[in-house]
């Protein structure tokens, strides 16, 4: 029986569309984002096309493209916002590169890789392929002081001497030969103190004893020796630059170097990347004129940027906005904006900069998210990196929207067009979290319906949104904008629960329904509506947990899980799919030891011992028992969850469970709504997990019409799924198949604590 449920979605659609169509001339989504700050940022480091950066020890958040595992979270899954990898050691780290598609890190000496492997560029003795996970780099022992980064090798200071691993196809090894190495071999250079080192993607340059030396591909001069040709496979010393030199940066096929704050470039300049006012390429260092005195330079594919004490200066190509001004230039000109900078990186085709406070910025292109401002919009001035995450909230989700309880009141985002989110007006959406009026305490107990909300505030229970029928207990069928005191529930409401257009409270150990009666899904033995609470029957007492549903309802009453309502589906789990039951129905094998119960839309969930269990309709896998269209009319174990279960939530065709410290989804993938990277219309028979939620889940998922939000024990309210109308609190329209970060205002969601 699925009219209901398509009818249901219907509901929500046609109402946006309604709402949509009243609103005046100009109204629009906001997409720019509502993001916070990514702090403190330590170290940041850009790639091909994406970015990472360091926040403490261990900790390395990357964004952007991960076709080949280079955000080392485990997947290859791309994302527009920072995301923690994981299996790095708990210690400071001391440096970070990006190749194309690859990363380093240097920690206690040693240096950890990640990404594309296809010329053993992660320097752990293996080629081809690649590792979604940081692996250690041979023979380092602790030695390395510092590494850098080409298109497909690696190069590090290894026991005070420079080394280098990966493809050496343009001598970029350093080897005197053009033969790839899968771990650290010494470049022949000569011996001294190594006070510089930068790879561009064929190409290297150090400095050595205060003199820049470069090795690798030639074809534009990149080398410095006066002359082009196909590589120098060997170390050689740049000509006419002389002693004294502080820095070096090898870009695609053009090097810089700084002398005190003085800038010198060579190479190719087809696009005004040496800065010198003209396109004319130069075989030897020439000096920048134009340029205020420099703390550093970073040479970039086809163009270069440069740190002064008050800002940055850029030149070159701004094809994509990498200049951080949306024109070319063959002079040095100022970012708008952007003040002073502790660190400076560029690379393609964007650029990044992060300051004495810890902020970071970025701008450019930004197809693969790479800029981590949580879009795929190219940028021509610099916004800064979305954030990581809060402490962990109660949270909720109705049809298209969702709130969450914080130590302030509720806060509440997404589809607006009954009054949803309790903020005094009717809109279409808000895509932004933001305080519902009149409670100003962290409720007790929350809970979303299709298009209304509840909230239990000190054992008194307050509602609003849609009322069509009488789902707000206001003895009314009025639509109300704002909290509002439901009738008899002033006092001793511990729990509270909403289903498509009826709600459920516990008050004083009772059960208590209103709403939506057609399918008996009050309880009280009628099937008419009910605008007051009203008594179910035989739930006087004893009743410690309540679930409403599509057109269902059910609650534990002393450990036995008790249902009621429409079970053409087979969602009352008593045996049969036959009819509506008005009255509470014990539900077949769960007599005992019952402590959490969930009514979805056509199927329902519990916990009994520690073990999930689920029933009801099966289209889409949604019972977690491996098989699809395997309707159960009584309870069935979940695959792989026989014990240490201790949430579980049904929704529509989808269900959750977290297992000791990690969330799970199985059913029916709408649009991302598993939350596990495998993309919208698809579906998984058996449990999965959910990224970034393995070891990290802090307490029940919500699930709603094809959206789910879920709190982590490190202090993270993510939302994944379908954005439409701003159900996820991103800030954005988006559909997203792996969880993102909720942003309030100008800061990540926090319990009311940031």
């Amino acid at each position: 029986m699925r009219s209901d449920i398509v009818s249901r979605r219907l509901r929500g659609l046609f109402a946006a569309v309604a709402l949509c169509a009243a609103l005046p001339a100009g109204a629009a989504f906001d997409a720019r984002g509502v993001l916070v700050p990514l702090e403190p940022v330590q170290a940041i480091a850009v790639g091909g096309a994406f970015s990472c950066a360091v926040l403490g020890p261990g900790k390395v958040h990357c964004w952007g493209n991960n076709l080949l595992g280079q955000l080392g979270n485990g997947s290859e899954f791309p994302s527009v916002d920072p995301l923690l990898i994981s299996g790095l050691p708990d210690a400071p780290i001391t440096a970070l590169a990006a190749g194309f598609q690859h990363v380093c890190a240097l920690i206690q000496g040693d240096i950890w890789c990640w990404g594309d492997n296809q010329y053993g560029q992660l320097g752990n003795g293996q080629s081809g392929g690649h590792s979604f996970i940081p692996v250690r780099v041979n023979g380092v022992n602790g030695t390395a002081t510092r590494i850098t980064a080409g298109d497909y090798h690696s190069c590090a200071v290894i026991n005070g001497g420079l080394s280098c691993w990966g493809n050496n196809f343009y001598g970029q090894l350093g080897t005197g030969d053009d033969t790839d190495r899968l771990q650290p071999v010494p470049v022949q250079a000569p011996s001294g103190i190594v006070g510089g080192l930068s790879a561009g993607p064929l190409h290297n340059c150090a400095v050595i004893e205060n003199a820049a030396w470069c090795w690798g591909s030639n074809q534009s001069g990149q080398i410095g020796t006066g002359a082009t040709g196909i590589a120098e496979y060997v170390a050689v010393p740049v000509d006419q630059l002389g002693g004294g030199i502080d820095e070096v940066s090898a870009g695609a096929a053009h090097s810089c170097a700084r002398r005190g704050s003085n800038v010198f470039c060579w190479g190719d300049n087809s696009y005004g990347q040496l800065g010198i006012g003209n396109t004319v390429p130069r075989l030897t260092p020439t000096v920048i004129d134009n340029l205020p005195p420099a703390l550093s330079i970073v040479a970039g594919a086809q163009h270069s940027c440069a740190r002064i004490a008050d800002g940055v200066y850029c030149w070159g190509d701004s094809t994509y906005g990498q200049l951080g001004f949306p024109f070319s230039t063959t002079f040095p000109r100022r970012i708008p904006g952007l003040g002073p900078t502790l660190q400076l990186v560029t690379r393609n085709t964007h650029g990044c900069a992060r300051s004495a406070d810890g902020h970071a910025v970025c701008w450019g292109f930004n197809v693969n998210g790479q800029l981590g401002d949580g879009s795929a919009d190219l940028r021509t001035a610099p916004v800064q990196l979305a954030g990581s995450y809060g402490v962990p909230a109660l949270v909720v989700a109705g049809l298209n929207h969702t709130c969450a309880a914080v130590a302030g009141g509720v806060q509440c985002w997404g589809y607006n067009g009954y009054g949803n989110l309790g903020r005094g007006s009717q809109t279409l959406n808000e895509s932004s979290p933001g305080p519902a009026q009149v409670i100003m305490t962290r409720p007790d107990s929350l809970a979303a319906g299709s298009n209304h909300t509840c909230a239990a505030v000190s054992g008194a229970l307050l509602c609003w949104g849609d009322n069509a029928k009488g789902q707000l207990g206001t003895g009314q069928t009025t639509q109300r904008r704002v909290p509002t005191p439901v009738s008899g529930m002033g006092s001793g409401v511990s729990l509270v629960s909403a289903g498509d257009r009826h709600t459920c409270a516990i008050r004083n150990g009772g059960a208590w329904c209103w709403g939506f009666n057609a399918n008996g899904e009050l309880g009280n033995g009628t099937t008419t509506d009910s605008s007051v609470p009203v008594a179910v029957s035989g739930l006087a007492s004893g009743v410690s947990w309540i679930s409403g549903g599509g057109s269902h309802t059910c609650a534990i009453q002393n450990g036995a899980a008790k249902c009621w309502g429409l079970n053409t589906d087979g969602q009352l789990g008593i045996g049969t799919d036959q009819g509506f039951f008005a009255t509470p129905q014990p539900v077949d094998t769960l007599s005992a030891g019952v402590t959490r119960i969930s009514a979805g839309i056509t199927h329902s969930c519990a916990i009994q011992n520690g073990a999930a269990t689920c029933w009801g309709y099966d289209g889409y896998a949604a019972l977690g028992n491996g098989i699809v269209n395997d309707h159960k009319y009584s309870p069935d174990p979940v695959s792989g969850l026989g014990s240490g279960v201790v949430e579980i939530t049904a929704g529509d065709d989808i269900s959750c469970a977290v297992h000791g410290t990690s969330l799970l989804c199985w059913g029916a993938d709408y649009s991302g709504d598993l939350g596990n990277g495998g993309g919208p219309r698809s579906l998984r028979a058996l449990p999965t997990p959910v990224i970034g939620f393995s070891g990290r889940a802090g307490g029940a998922p919500a699930i709603g019409g094809t959206h789910v939000c879920a709190g982590t024990t490190d202090g993270a309210l993510r939302c994944w799924g379908d954005d439409f109308v701003g159900s996820l609190g991103i800030g954005r329209v988006v559909i997203s198949d792996g969880p993102l970060p909720v942003v309030r205002q100008d800061r990540l969601f926090a319990d009311g604590y940031d």
